[in-house]
C-alpha cells in the first residue's frame, strides 16, 4: 500500500517537473518493491522450509550422491537395495536453485567434497549450516517440495480446509517467532506471497 501511495503521489508532486527525474524516481521505486517483494518471499520460505531434520535428511541424501558422483562410485538404493548410478535429476534439483549451471556442477560438487575432507582430516563432521550456498539451495528445495503439502496458493481462496490451515497456522507462528512478524503482517505476508505464486501457476498454464 505505501508503494502505490508513492508511486500515485509521484504524478502529481509540484516539486517534480521534470521527466528524467519522474523517470529516476519510478526506477527506485520499482527496484524497492523488488526487494521487498524477494525479502517477503525468503522468509516465508524460511517459515516453511525450517524442519531442520528434513533439511539434514536432503542434505545426507545430495552428501551421499555427490561421492558417490565424484569418487565414481554406485550407490545403493534404500529401497530396492541395488547399486545404482548417482541421481543427477536429484543433484540438479538442489543445484540448481542456487544458479549453478551444468559447466559448473562438477567444480561445486568437488569444492563440497574437499570441504568435507579437510574437516574429516581435523576430526570435525560437516554440517550443511557450514556452506552458506549449500544451505540456502537446501532450503529453496525444500520448500519448493513442500508449498504443494500446504497449498500455498490456496491461502488467498476463502475455503481452506482444516488440514491447510492447521499447515498455514505453523507457517504463521514460525513467521511471528523466527523472522519478528506480528499476526497481522504475517497473514499479510503469506496472502502476498500466495498471490505471486498463484500468479506464477497461472502463468503456467
Amino acid at each position: 500500500m505505501v508503494f502505490n501511495e508513492l508511486e500515485a503521489g509521484l504524478k502529481h508532486h509540484a516539486l517534480i517537473n521534470n521527466k528524467e527525474v519522474m523517470e529516476l524516481y519510478r526506477e527506485m521505486l520499482s527496484i524497492a518493491r523488488q526487494e521487498y517483494e524477494d525479502t517477503v518471499k525468503n522468509d516465508v520460505q524460511k517459515a516453511i522450509s525450517v524442519d531442520e531434520r528434513a533439511i539434514q535428511t536432503l542434505c545426507a541424501n545430495y552428501i551421499d550422491n555427490v561421492k558417490a558422483y565424484t569418487q565414481k562410485e554406485k550407490i545403493r538404493n534404500k529401497y530396492s537395495n541395488r547399486l545404482e548410478d548417482a541421481d543427477e535429476r536429484f543433484m540438479r534439483s538442489i543445484e540448481e536453485k542456487i544458479d549453478i549451471p551444468e559447466s559448473r556442477k562438477e567444480d561445486f560438487r568437488r569444492e563440497i567434497m574437499n570441504y568435507i575432507g579437510a574437516l574429516a582430516i581435523e576430526g570435525k563432521t560437516f554440517d550443511y549450516k557450514m556452506n552458506e550456498r549449500l544451505h540456502r539451495a537446501l532450503e529453496l528445495k525444500l520448500f519448493e517440495d513442500q508449498k504443494d503439502s500446504i497449498k500455498l496458493t490456496t491461502i488467498i481462496s476463502k475455503v481452506v480446509d482444516k488440514e491447510t490451515q492447521e499447515k498455514i497456522d505453523v507457517v504463521k507462528s514460525r513467521l511471528i517467532k523466527n523472522q519478528g512478524y506480528c499476526e497481522i503482517c504475517a497473514t499479510d505476508a503469506l496472502n502476498f506471497v500466495a498471490s505471486i505464486f498463484a500468479k506464477g501457476d497461472s502463468a503456467k498454464s
